[in-house]
């Protein structure tokens, strides 16, 4: 059905399904010009218009695929946007390319601060989800150990200054980017809102300590030196903790009616991030801690 709606509005092209970081059912249109793909949602999808509201807020830069248009029939939504030649990121921490994983958390850093946080909520209409520190939402949650929940709250309960709110991706990473041959583009803005820049910043170091731990002290630093030549944000081991913990729970929630192996999986991960120092010697010295 999607593909002979596709091919009524763009008669002349090749429909070819992607894979290699895209969530969710994306279409290249071979043959369009310029070159694109269509990213297709259930209808009543919130996340979908997330991702436009985001997509247009960025439209002007080249830190996101380029939006062109969007539509629905009577299930689904189309989001047509630029189709990005190049490579998802964490391909090459997979296969240990060292030069191309620093050159990307390098550029992590950059993008995050100079193209992405700088957009400010005072500045825009656009409605977006806020993104708290989650809290009190940990206890709907049946399947998390109450010991778990108090210690977590106990986490969360931090003095965070300067409340400002930015776009914040709420995936933001290396898994969420296409290396071009000149320059790093950032996909999948479904979980995208207003929020505390620590949301990503903390999503960065948790993902590379928690898949790359070898190598995490190491990209952590380029990616945070990085950031902070744009941004003066206070970065401690305590907020890194915390608002880690929050981008966990928002997924404990989304994964509520999953099944029981994928629940144990995030507990575990809820665990570990209870466990794990996030400022290494490196990222201290970054960040200016003793």
């Amino acid at each position: 059905m999607a593909n002979e709606i596709l091919l009524r509005k763009f008669p002349n092209v090749k429909l070819t399904e992607l894979t290699g970081g895209y969530t969710n059912k994306t279409i290249l249109l071979d043959g369009s010009h310029p070159l694109m793909v269509a990213k297709i949602f259930y209808k009543n999808n919130k996340n979908a218009r997330n991702e436009i509201s985001i997509l247009h807020l960025l439209n002007s830069s080249d830190v996101s695929p380029g939006i062109h248009d969007y539509f629905e029939d009577d299930t689904s939504l189309y989001i047509i946007m630029d189709y990005i030649q190049g490579g998802n990121g964490q391909r090459f921490l997979d296969s240990n390319d060292m030069d191309a994983a620093r050159e990307i958390y390098r550029l992590l850093g950059i993008l995050l601060s100079s193209e992405i946080h700088s957009i400010r909520w005072k500045d825009q209409t656009s409605e977006l989800p806020i993104i708290e520190l989650e809290d009190d939402s940990l206890d709907s949650l049946d399947f998390v150990p109450s010991d778990l929940k108090n210690e977590v709250k106990r986490i969360l309960n931090v003095h965070v200054m300067h409340d400002v709110k930015t776009i914040i991706h709420g995936d933001y990473g290396p898994h969420n980017t296409i290396l071009t041959e000149d320059s790093l583009v950032v996909i999948d803005w479904e979980w995208g809102g207003w929020g505390h820049p620590l949301q990503d910043i903390a999503w960065v170091l948790w993902f590379v300590h928690l898949h790359y731990p070898d190598v995490a002290d190491e990209l952590s630093g380029i990616f945070l030196k990085a950031y902070r030549e744009h941004s003066p944000v206070i970065v401690t081991e305590e907020l890194i903790k915390a608002f880690a913990l929050s981008r966990v729970i928002n997924i404990l929630h989304r994964i509520k009616n999953a099944d029981m192996s994928v629940q144990k999986e995030w507990l575990r991960r809820l665990e570990w991030t209870l466990k794990t120092t996030f400022l290494g010697d490196v990222t201290r010295e970054i960040c200016g801690k003793d």
